[in-house]
């Protein structure tokens, strides 16, 4: 016999899933750019 898994469980499941990822994601992104940016902000800093 075939497992199968609860319909409801996995709709239940999955926003909160889709959400954590979403959050991991943007919060990856975010540190990517901020970090990306600092040494051109204190390059231009430094120069001006």
């Amino acid at each position: 016999m075939g497992h199968r898994t609860r319909p409801t469980a996995a709709k239940e499941f999955a926003p909160a899933d889709l959400l954590q990822g979403i959050l991991v994601v943007s919060s990856f992104g975010f540190w990517a750019v901020m970090l990306g940016l600092m040494p051109v902000l204190l390059f231009r800093v430094w120069l001006a």
